[in-house]
């Protein structure tokens, strides 16, 4: 596959983390319209990978493209409109409205020195809040959102400067089932926009349901990459987690797996 052809992309990355070696060599190519999980154990990489595909985390070594494009050639600006990073406890103002985050996304597309969006920007607020349901809720304070609204919040955070590339770091943490699943098919839904998402997380049933991949990251390398619904991807994450996996079926009949 052409570089070019790939929303997101990584050549020979290695990344260290106080001065230990935590990424070795990987090497991911993300189309458009693609939902990506990489899965793994705790300090496994996965986060780290993820800041480093983000411009977050230096690099020892590799590069890191962004439709063909090397992402360090590229100015702050337009690769914070082009890929959104949303880490996995993000810090914000209590008292701020749902509204006042997502402008706050939307502040790359804002001209410089600018503190306030056009018009076009304000319609891209809505549309945004619009998508991930929460119109209605736009005037609330963020402190009085339920765990699910409130990472939905971000996501429309996330998704209001069109982004090509989203990058989410553990977004089903600490949500209920029931969320974990809203929060996972608002997601799936995205693809439809031409969206590449990275997703990090631990529930391997949710990686397995919803992606159209999963990457197992063992100890900073890749240990499978294969489409959810591979005849084999059970035998890989029982080689690659502790976990006992128990095979059951999904309501898309697809393979499913519990811990």
């Amino acid at each position: 596959m052409k570089l070019n052809d790939t929303a997101i992309s990584c050549r020979n990355l290695q990344i260290s983390y106080e001065a230990d070696p935590v990424i070795h060599s990987v090497d991911m190519e993300v189309t458009p319209g693609q939902l990506v999980a990489i899965i793994g154990e705790n300090a496994s990489g996965k986060s780290t990978l993820l800041r480093g595909l983000a411009r977050l985390q230096k690099l020892d070594d590799g590069d890191v493209y962004l439709r063909g494009t090397r992402c360090d050639e590229l100015h702050d600006r337009e690769f914070a409109r082009r890929v959104a990073y949303l880490p996995q406890t993000p810090s914000v103002v209590p008292d701020m409205s749902v509204r006042a985050l997502v402008e706050r996304g939307r502040t790359p597309h804002f001209p410089t020195y600018a503190v306030n969006g056009s018009a076009v920007d304000r319609v891209e607020v809505d549309n945004a809040l619009e998508q991930v349901g929460l119109t209605a809720s736009a005037d609330r304070s963020l402190k009085i959102l339920s765990g699910g609204e409130l990472q939905r919040a971000w996501v429309a955070f996330a998704l209001v400067r069109s982004p090509e590339v989203l990058l989410l770091d553990e977004p089903t943490s600490h949500l209920d089932v029931r969320y974990q699943r809203e929060l996972m098919q608002l997601l799936s839904g995205l693809k439809e926009k031409g969206i590449a998402i990275i997703v990090a997380m631990h529930d391997i049933s949710l990686a397995i349901a919803f992606a159209d991949r999963v990457i197992g990251l063992d100890s900073g390398k890749i240990a499978f990459d294969r489409f959810a619904d591979s005849e084999n991807i059970l035998e890989d994450l029982g080689n690659v987690t502790a976990f006992e996996v128990i095979i059951f079926s999904d309501y898309r009949r697809k393979p499913c797996c519990s811990a």
